[in-house]
């Protein structure tokens, strides 16, 4: 219970349903009980342009619990042109066989189309498969970024869809110059 916004006391939630027998019991009386944390920012097993994120589902979650993390929410990423529901079911079958904590998943727009069907697919996602919100890419151009154009549609069916609109902002184009003109100078590493 809370008085003033000062954490007291556990009271029972559980009421007389929790019994030794179905489970351990720890008795926490006297001691302070911090729930689970929630990582709202993962990218478990990523494949990003060449390379695969080191930890998967199995071992990313199990790091997550040995630090106090029990629920993470990671991106599922589509390639340009590729359906938003397929990659859903991408990466629900990377996680579900492998996942040790609670998982949600934000869904990354990577690429827009004027025929409805990328709306219509974040539109799909939010009402069936509980997705509730959608990153925009400003960077890595020609791989997940979108246009300012593309980004303001995208936040306009997010707004008519009730989901979060999420942003990696940085300036795509500058950087692909900067990138370029340290190729040219021969510069391929720190």
């Amino acid at each position: 219970s809370t008085q003033k916004g000062t954490f007291e006391r556990v009271t029972n939630v559980a009421g007389d349903s929790i019994t030794a027998d179905c489970c351990t019991v720890v008795d926490a009386e006297g001691k302070l009980v911090i729930p689970g944390g929630i990582d709202p920012h993962t990218h478990c097993q990523l494949p990003f342009m060449g390379t695969v994120a080191v930890d998967d589902f199995y071992h990313g979650t199990r790091a997550a619990i040995a630090g106090g993390t029990t629920c993470l929410v990671d991106f599922a990423i589509p390639q340009k042109g590729d359906s938003l529901i397929d990659t859903y079911h991408k990466w629900r079958g990377w996680a579900d066989p492998k996942v040790n904590c609670d998982y949600g998943l934000h869904m990354a727009v990577t690429w827009w189309d004027e025929d409805g069907k990328v709306g219509g697919e974040m539109e799909n996602l939010v009402a069936n498969y509980g997705i509730q919100s959608f990153k925009c890419f400003m960077a890595y151009k020609g791989v997940f970024m979108v246009t300012d154009a593309q980004m303001f549609e995208i936040f306009k069916v997010c707004r008519k869809i009730g989901a979060l609109a999420q942003v990696h902002a940085e300036n795509g184009d500058a950087i692909h110059e900067g990138q370029q003109r340290l190729l040219e100078k021969g510069v391929t590493g720190p």
